[in-house]
C-alpha cells in the first residue's frame, strides 16, 4: 500500500513587485522538501496569493491546465507582473555609473 506524507510549507505572501525572486524562493523551498510533484506546488501558490492577485489570476485558477499547471501559474505571473524587456532595458539605460560602488553592487542593481 503506497503512503503518502504531508509535507509542512507555508510560502510567504506573493511579491507582487518581485515575481521572479519569489518563484525562485518558492522553488528552493520545493527543492527543500523535495516537492516535486506538478499539482502540489500549484497549489502551494495558489495558498500563497491574497485576494487581489488571486482575482487578477482567475482564469488560470478556475480553468487550469490538466498538466503542467505549476508552470502556467508560474507563467501567468512573470508576464503579468515582471518587467517587459523594454522596461528592462531602460532601467539599464538609467542606472549610474560604478561611482564608488563595488562592482559586484552595481551588478546586483542591474539584476534586481
Amino acid at each position: 500500500m503506497a503512503t503518502v506524507e504531508s509535507i509542512a510549507l507555508k510560502l510567504p505572501a506573493f511579491w507582487v513587485s518581485s515575481p521572479l525572486a519569489w518563484f525562485a524562493q518558492a522553488e528552493a523551498q520545493f527543492a527543500l522538501r523535495n516537492i516535486s510533484q506538478d499539482e502540489t506546488k500549484y497549489y502551494h501558490v495558489v495558498a500563497a496569493l491574497d485576494t487581489t492577485t488571486a482575482n487578477r489570476a482567475l482564469s488560470v485558477l478556475t480553468s487550469p491546465p490538466s498538466t503542467d499547471k505549476y508552470n502556467a501559474i508560474k507563467s501567468f505571473f512573470t508576464s503579468a507582473y515582471g518587467l517587459t524587456d523594454r522596461e528592462r532595458a531602460t532601467a539599464l539605460l538609467n542606472m549610474l555609473g560604478l561611482g564608488d560602488s563595488k562592482p559586484s553592487e552595481l551588478m546586483d542593481s542591474m539584476h534586481s
